[in-house]
């Protein structure tokens, strides 16, 4: 496969603990994070072609709370629509992309493990549904982030061991074959990127774009 085309799946089956990035009081509001070298996130329509590297059409994501942040937050999403100069065009932009945002009993995947989204099931939506949000060819959200929120931290799943409340938001390929190509961000504020002390993402299941230029080395 050309490499200026190349789209990279990488399978996660570790613990809860592994992060997107390492240690650090505010590491791992941005995802990817700026140390992975990695440019976005990439969630093909239903109808895509598998070989680009995308074999499920979804992504999960979770982000930790710490116990002690008392404060509302959001869950921002970079570029959310699927027509723009980062996606992934096949043909037309045909395709339509659903985020959603999960809170409550069943998100915790330390708890719950069809959570991670690992199986061939749709039982990785379980958790109360918070927010969701269909995204097309739409312009209006281009390069321009969306804010799902805001949220209460006790909205989330608690896990003792981590001192955390679990949230997740879930990228779903709804319709089309492009490639939709998205970033996340964890924030205090809706208008700004504010990270929370202490708060972090993980993932079980990481399908990225590559750089164009060979020469760029994605850090994970």
């Amino acid at each position: 496969m050309k490499a200026d085309t190349a789209i990279q799946k990488m399978m996660f089956f570790l613990a809860l603990s592994l992060t997107l990035s390492g240690g650090g009081e505010i590491s791992g509001q941005e995802v990817p994070g700026k140390d992975e070298n990695i440019p976005f996130l990439v969630t093909f329509g239903k109808n895509g072609e598998t070989s680009w590297g995308d074999d499920d059409f979804n992504s999960i994501f979770f982000f930790t709370i710490p116990k002690d942040f008392n404060r509302q937050f959001y869950i921002k999403v970079f570029d959310p629509d699927c027509g723009g100069q980062n996606d992934e065009i096949q043909g037309l932009f045909d395709s339509k992309t659903m985020f959603s945002v999960y809170g409550g009993k069943g998100v915790d995947p330390d708890k719950n493990i069809e959570s991670r989204g690992l199986k061939n099931s749709d039982n990785y939506r379980q958790g109360n549904l918070l927010a969701t949000k269909v995204f097309g060819n739409e312009a209006t959200y281009d390069n321009k982030y969306y804010s799902f929120g805001p949220f209460n931290p006790t909205e989330g799943d608690y896990n003792e061991k981590w001192r955390s409340y679990i949230f997740k938001i879930v990228c779903e390929g709804i319709t089309g074959d492009d490639g939709n190509l998205y970033r996340y961000y964890l924030s205090r504020e809706a208008g700004s990127e504010l990270p929370i002390e202490g708060a972090n993402a993980f993932t079980y299941e990481y399908t990225f774009r590559m750089w164009n230029d060979t020469k760029s080395i994605a850090h994970i």
